[in-house]
């Protein structure tokens, strides 16, 4: 554990970054602007250390050293630097406990909190699941073999092949030394990444963009979240590092992270990493805390304005007693809004699934209704003032004077109840048509489950075939490539052109590969 915090000065300049449009060197950016200071600030305290051979850990994130072991006198050494700004005690966060809860009705095998968002519709609808999207989360980590979020994992190759490389990262080596595949040491971070994502194909749809891709970040190591661990998770979302933290790839960042921990309000400790993620295009979505049914009690980072926290009701519509309630930072509007949280049944690890209270379930709501929304308008990729700005707009009044506010933005529901169709039906979609097909094997015709379908162009996708070998995508008008590829077999690419209220068919015969 580090014994003290030195945080330096010399502040990067985000503006240009953010100012570049999602996929054209846009995160390189956001990491060269806060690395130059970052190197430069700390370098005089990073002499000091080496030199004392006292075990630290820098990071451009934040421009934060957080140091391990070091002396009273090495404290001050570091406060009598130029470049110092403040030194501090080392901090600790938590996963709020989940709270049991006990098992809802479904809808036609779709969980309660899906459905009063009105996801499912969106689905039958406007076609989308969130296709071409990655989320991650920040929490205790995941069941990644667990079968409502293994195919939705961005490291599964398909065959069984699994590549965790930019797609996994444990900063304390819980899940081993070094840590090369990812687990959950608690159940918190497989059940809110199931909220996100989870289908298992058949009675568990229990994720609100099942289409949607998955990578996490274990800044918990297990119902504690330590400050290194958040920062350098918080640091690998913004650029994902090989299994050895090492290699950055920003280009590898996801389009929205979801943060379902935090602690006492008005710390503003973790606001350099928020806007980092917001200058590299990345929506930050965040729990509101479970301090509730009290006044003020939001919680950091949920309470920051750059933030986007979620509040939790029940199947009733009715605010849930341990929803933390605003003000927040600055007497802002908290939370943003509010989102199913009261006996939320998702996946749990070991395969399994439960039900769960807390403002913990709430958010992953809100970040999968952002990949639906990013899916079905692929101009609003990395415009997080436009998504805010969409799910303000259209999540549902919900009047509420306890802690004050208006009817349309109180400190209870914020901006009101979330609901993903209404989002999606407001979002900039434009012109669309559908891209459907089937992958069978060209010796034996038979369907290829599971095969992988890349799709390039104006946007892109990345689809797996269900059992049947079929794909299917609501896309916007445009000349695309289409790749198919499955394990065991040669892949095959066509192009294709998408038309406004068509349906374009791209089947592939694949070729099994010659083995020797």
């Amino acid at each position: 554990r580090p014994a003290f915090s030195a945080r330096a000065g010399g502040r990067a300049d985000r503006r240009a970054p953010s100012q570049t449009r999602a996929g054209t060197g846009r995160g390189g950016a956001v990491v060269e602007a806060l690395q130059k200071p970052a190197d430069g600030s700390q370098a005089a305290a990073r002499r000091q250390l080496d030199a004392s051979g006292v075990s630290y850990q820098a990071f451009w994130i934040s421009n934060m050293i957080l140091v391990r072991g070091g002396s009273a006198a090495m404290a001050d050494r570091l406060a009598r630097l130029a470049n110092t700004v403040e030194l501090t005690a080392p901090q600790t966060f938590h996963i709020p406990t989940p709270i049991a809860g006990t098992d809802e009705a479904t809808i036609d095998a779709v969980e309660w909190g899906v459905a009063a968002i009105r996801a499912d519709q969106v689905w039958s609808t406007f076609g989308v699941r969130g296709e071409g999207i990655v989320v991650a989360n920040i929490d205790t980590g995941v069941d990644f073999d667990h079968a409502a979020l293994v195919g939705k994992y961005r490291g599964n190759n398909g065959g069984g092949s699994f590549d965790h490389n930019y797609n996994w990262h444990d900063p304390s080596q819980v899940c081993g030394t070094p840590s090369l595949a990812p687990c959950d040491n608690n159940n918190h971070g497989t059940h809110t990444m199931g909220t996100m994502v989870g289908d298992d194909g058949g009675v568990n749809q229990i994720g609100v963009a099942p289409n949607a891709r998955w990578i996490a970040a274990k800044g918990c190591e297990s119902s504690s979240c330590s400050e290194s661990a958040l920062l350098g998770s918080g640091q690998w979302v913004t650029a994902p590092t090989d299994l050895a933290n090492a290699n950055p790839r920003p280009d590898l960042r996801p389009h929205i992270v979801n943060n379902s921990w935090g602690g006492g309000g008005n710390n503003p400790w973790y606001l350099d990493t928020v806007n980092a993620w917001r200058a590299a295009g990345i929506f930050p979505a965040f729990s509101n805390g479970n301090s509730g049914p009290s006044c003020g009690t939001s919680g950091s980072p949920g309470d920051y304005a750059e933030s986007y926290s979620s509040g939790a009701f029940d199947i009733n519509g009715v605010i849930a007693s341990f929803s933390s309630r605003g003000p927040g930072e600055g007497g802002d509007v908290k939370p943003n809004l509010a989102a199913p949280g009261v006996n939320v049944r998702s996946s749990i690890a070991g395969g399994g699934y439960g039900s769960f209270n807390g403002t913990s379930m709430a958010s992953p709501h809100t970040a999968g209704t952002v990949a639906l929304m990013m899916s079905a308008a692929p101009s609003l990729v990395g415009d997080i003032d436009a998504v805010r700005a969409i799910l303000d707009d259209t999540a549902t009044d919900t009047p509420n004077a306890q802690c004050g506010g208006t009817d349309d933005d109180n400190n209870v529901f914020g901006e009101g109840k979330l609901n993903a169709f209404a989002a999606v039906d407001q979002s900039p979609r434009g012109p669309v048509g559908t891209l459907v097909g089937t992958v069978t094997n060209a010796s034996t015709g038979d369907p290829i489950a599971g095969a992988r379908v890349d799709v390039t162009g104006p946007s892109n996708r990345t689809l797996t075939t269900g059992p049947d070998g079929t794909y299917r995508t609501t896309l916007p008008t445009g000349d695309y490539t289409v790749t198919a590829s499955a394990f065991g077999f040669q892949s095959g690419t066509a192009n294709v052109s998408i038309t406004e209220g068509e349906t374009t068919t791209q089947n592939f015969a694949l070729t099994p590969a010659t083995s020797f």
